[in-house]
């Protein structure tokens, strides 16, 4: 009985003096916290999910407006002083309720997956994240949501955003539009290539009239690009001397085009060689990259034909020659007019190149202006020469054969800087649609050659 008293006593006096840790430790814990709360000067560290890692063609002022937070602000969170000295994957810690809005893939995802989760369309979902809708995620990779809300136009500095495709289709034409509120030099840039935008208009905006300048150009899509997301940049100097940049992603879309077999004639058979129609490329390329000539047109096109023959080949088809001898695209519209009809110029333009060509037979190239060509192969006859101006209407050629041509009939090609897009939008394409009031002076004093 005595043993069993003495351990009963020790079970109970352990008790006791872990009742007395565990108040203790209580305690602590208690003034740790009220210790913690008497500092006001503390900061609480950001959560991970608060910061921003740089991308390439980043600003502070872009991921400002990105994040739709005072661009001073975030300079301050950041301790930056200079808004250009960024690099790509540097992170920067965000403001107090800054985050952005994120979701994490699961296993399987894709971009458009995750848009059919979160009720959001799928392409901008991908635009925003520069890959494709189709894109494959690994489980646990971040995908940033769209916002609620941009701002519309896009601040950039002294240039207002007006207007950024998003979405280009093959073999399509884009079109770039910006307003500047003081005199500089706007670039822009296609995957590094540059781009022929330019001063187009002057215009009066609010109620006190300010006037600004409506810069514009086209982003042209070959056929042959491939469906992805690209980046397209805008650049200028400001007054400090500082190049300041910004980068848009743009969605080029696919499209499906047919396949079509040409049969040539035995005294054709040598046209099919790629070397004669490389050597006749290069030839031709210095007249396409032309970009200095002012606009001519400000009305959509005319058809370069007096009626609407039907189209035998449109632009893109994927065209073999002798059963696959050779591969290419089609960079025109064909139109089935009979031999000896009036080619007639679609808008106003300067005749660049009239002359016989080895594939394209005899041709005429009229020079629209701001790096914008119209091509007429295969004629009978050329009706103009080289440094005439010529109106809307006016003939300048007549169909034929001549050339790698199976048959009487017009070719119509439109090249951007060099790059063969579809010439049927423009029939319904104005320069400056949007624009109330245009200038034609203003691009003749200020002309901007790339």
């Amino acid at each position: 009985m005595r043993f069993q008293k003495t351990a009963n006593l020790d079970y109970l006096d352990s008790l006791q003096g872990k009742r007395v840790s565990s108040h203790l430790l209580l305690a602590c814990l208690l003034l740790l916290t009220l210790l913690d709360l008497l500092q006001p000067e503390q900061v609480a560290a950001q959560s991970p999910g608060d910061t921003y890692v740089v991308r390439q063609g980043d600003t502070l002022a872009s991921i400002a407006a990105e994040l739709d937070v005072p661009l001073e602000v975030l300079a301050a969170t950041n301790q930056l002083t200079d808004p250009n000295a960024l690099d790509v994957g540097q992170i920067l810690l965000l403001p107090p309720g800054a985050a952005r809005r994120t979701v994490i893939a699961r296993p399987g995802d894709t971009i458009r997956s995750i848009a059919e989760r979160e009720g959001l369309p799928d392409l901008r979902l991908a635009i925003l994240n520069s890959t494709t809708p189709a894109a494959r995620l690994f489980p646990g990779q971040p995908v940033r949501l769209l916002r609620e809300s941009a701002p519309t136009p896009t601040p950039f500095g002294s240039v207002q955003i007006v207007g950024v495709p998003s979405t280009i289709v093959q073999g399509q034409a884009g079109w770039l539009e910006a307003e500047v509120d003081r005199p500089l030099a706007l670039e822009a840039s296609w995957n590094g290539a540059p781009l022929g935008i330019r001063p187009l208009a002057i215009i009066e905006k609010g109620e006190k009239g300010r006037e600004v300048t409506v810069w514009g150009g086209y982003v042209p899509i070959a056929a042959t690009l491939e469906a992805g997301v690209y980046s397209l940049s805008l650049s200028y100097q400001a007054t400090s001397g500082v190049t300041v940049s910004r980068s848009f992603p743009v969605f080029v879309q696919g499209q499906v085009f047919p396949v079509q077999n040409i049969r040539l004639p035995a005294d054709k058979n040598e046209l099919v060689e790629q070397e004669i129609s490389q050597a006749e490329l290069d030839y031709l390329s210095p007249v396409w990259s032309r970009t200095s000539t002012p606009i001519q047109w400000r009305s959509p096109f005319q058809l370069p034909l007096q009626s609407a023959f039907p189209t035998t080949s449109p632009y893109g088809v994927r065209r073999t020659y002798n059963s696959g001898q050779y591969f290419a695209y089609h960079t025109g519209q064909d139109f089935a007019a009979p031999g000896g009809s009036p080619v007639l110029a679609p808008a106003d333009g300067i005749v660049a190149v009239a002359e016989p060509l080895t594939v394209r037979g005899i041709s005429v190239i009229l020079d629209h202006g701001a790096g914008l060509f119209t091509g007429y192969w295969h004629l009978q006859e050329a009706l103009v020469a080289p440094g005439e101006t010529v109106q809307a209407g006016e003939p300048i050629g007549l169909v034929g054969t001549t050339g790698r041509s199976t048959g009487e009939h017009l070719h119509w090609e439109l090249r951007i800087y060099g790059v063969a897009v579809d010439p049927m939008p423009f029939l319904t394409r104005p320069l400056l649609a949007n624009t109330a009031t245009v200038d034609p002076a203003v691009n003749e004093d200020t002309d901007n050659e790339q």
